[in-house]
């Protein structure tokens, strides 16, 4: 299998939208001398799949039948290269709405992150849940997700590019369709 993803430890906020470099800014045996961190894959957030509106169900479907509005709005990572290969970490940020027509204070976003470069492979995507709990008197939340560990079976830093990294909300036809109509 070309690809590892897994999850690792929890993350309290969004992350501002960037991917860091693995190593230090500065060297240690030279600290007034910056190094320049290994290049990490390239990372999107899919513009068609960044959100999602929930409905509650039933044919209903104006601002009253509305359950849950989320946004993916931010990653956040890192990577590094080791004997078996770039191992990337990232975490993914949400920003969640209550809606009129939700009957609960509790959700789940299921979203996925996909490497292109491995399709058709069982390897080249990945789905996770992150739950949301809106506190009392709250009907707005912000969340990240635990981190998501990727082992890119590569060893040269010239290719990384070739291994483009992609993050959506795993959408229903019917939603992915009403995002794209939105867009027009």
């Amino acid at each position: 299998m070309p690809l590892r993803l897994s999850r690792l430890a929890v993350l309290a906020v969004a992350a501002p939208l960037a991917l860091a470099g693995c190593a230090s800014d500065f060297d240690i045996l030279n600290p007034t001398k910056k190094r320049t961190p290994p290049p990490c894959p390239p990372i999107y957030i899919l513009s068609d799949a960044a959100k999602i509106t929930q409905y509650r169900p039933g044919p209903g479907r104006d601002l009253t039948d509305v359950e849950l509005e989320a946004e993916i709005v931010a990653f956040k990572g890192e990577c590094s290269y080791t004997p078996k290969g770039s191992e990337v970490t990232i975490q993914v940020g949400f920003e969640v709405k209550r809606g009129p027509a939700a009957t609960s204070r509790e959700s789940t976003l299921n979203y996925f992150v996909a490497i292109p470069k491995y399709y058709p492979s069982a390897a080249a995507k990945a789905e996770f849940s992150v739950p949301v709990k809106f506190p009392e008197g709250m009907d707005q939340a912000r969340t990240t997700d635990n981190d998501v560990f990727m082992l890119l079976p590569i060893k040269s830093k010239d290719i990384i590019n070739d291994y483009e990294i992609y993050i959506g909300f795993q959408l229903s036809p019917e939603e992915l369709e009403a995002n794209r109509r939105l867009k027009r």
